[in-house]
């Protein structure tokens, strides 16, 4: 069985390889031509213009992968049915799932490759491809994130932050208003006032401060300070911070991070909750579409259809990565869960894979 393994594993990584670095050039040569004439009527100067689409191909490997992995097993398992080595392999007494058994820890290897690419290649090459078109390309200014006004945050069940205007250049705060709760009875507690905090020295230094405790909701205490530093105050300027970066530009723990400071300063996060599990779902694609590629070995050489075969295997292709796309719409728009809308199609694709293998036994 090792020598089967092998010779089963080494012709499917070649197919791979093959298909994907052919899908790679044919995306590439589209979107050059698509862009070319945009780019030449700017002016843009041929090693921008290079350097523009050697960041485009991370993306665009890992769009493609889903579909070399199963063309590629539809080639191999054609070629093992076509030369009737297949049936040879059958009569041995070996099953479907065992020929494939290679393949499919193939597909589980290239799905854990593009996990770990897309969690350190892509980020990075995203963020600079749209650094090379924004601002060296179209000559816009980086959008300011450090600036805002109006900030609602929470920093926990029990403190409620209110922040007038908040300036990340200086990590200064203007009209700040803090109010602590009682979680077990709602009732508050105390009430910080200030008209100005400074960030120095990893503490908030308030100025112009009104402290006011309060028991019952009645006001049992006030105090005012000119000047005076709260070290429970945990809150922190990057914590205050909008990204410019979109969620593709962001590994999984930086937009985890990202999350929950939106969620911390009252903004709506549902789309870059999608976007956190589709980063661990996507991936498995890879794993799950090379599932169909096997029933096809049990399909006799004479088969009238045999034609049909990678026009369907195309055709699959494109309706799952829709149906992550729609999962994904889904999500955004809050109809089903951000989880729910990631692994959807996952889930319902394994099924149907798993299902046609099973009855492909029989």
């Amino acid at each position: 069985m090792r020598i089967l393994d092998k010779y089963i594993f080494s012709n499917f990584a070649k197919l791979y390889l093959i298909i994907l670095i052919s899908f790679l050039s044919i995306f590439l040569i589209v979107d050059i031509f698509e862009r070319f004439s945009d780019f030449l009527g700017k002016g843009v100067p041929l090693y921008l213009f290079a350097l523009y689409f050697i960041y485009r191909i991370p993306y665009i490997f890992v769009l493609t992968s889903p579909v070399a992995m199963l063309l590629g097993g539809l080639f191999l398992m054609n070629n093992l049915s076509k030369h009737n080595e297949s049936i040879a392999i059958r009569t041995s007494g070996i099953s479907l799932i065992r020929l494939a058994l290679p393949i499919i820890i193939f597909g589980l290897l290239v799905s854990i490759s593009v996990l770990i690419f897309g969690e350190y290649v892509l980020p990075y090459a995203e963020e600079k491809r749209e650094y090379v078109k924004k601002v060296k390309i179209e000559h816009h200014k980086i959008q300011d994130i450090k600036m805002r006004s109006k900030i609602h945050y929470k920093q926990d069940q029990n403190n409620l932050y209110y922040i007038d205007f908040f300036d990340g250049y200086r990590n200064k705060m203007r009209f700040v208003d803090i109010t602590s709760f009682d979680g077990s009875q709602g009732q508050i507690t105390k009430k910080i006032q200030a008209k100005e905090a400074i960030w120095e020295d990893n503490k908030w230094n308030f100025y112009d401060c009104y402290i006011r405790k309060f028991q019952y909701n009645k006001l049992i205490s006030s105090q005012k300070f000119s000047h005076i530093i709260l070290p429970d105050i945990k809150i922190k300027p990057i914590d205050l911070i909008k990204s410019h970066k979109d969620p593709m530009q962001m590994n999984f723990f930086e937009l985890r991070d990202y999350i929950e400071r939106l969620r911390k300063i009252g903004e709506k996060h549902q789309k870059e909750l999608v976007e956190l599990y589709l980063k661990i779902s996507f991936p498995f694609v890879n794993l799950i579409i090379v599932l169909f590629s096997i029933p096809i070995a049990s399909i006799p050489m004479r088969h009238k259809w045999r034609g049909l075969i990678f026009a369907f295997g195309t055709f699959i292709c494109f309706i799952y990565l829709s149906s992550i796309r729609i999962g994904q719409s889904l999500g955004y728009n809050e109809i089903v869960s951000p989880f729910i809308s990631a692994w959807l199609a996952n889930i319902i694709f394994a099924i149907i894979g798993l299902f046609l293998i099973i009855k492909s036994e029989r």
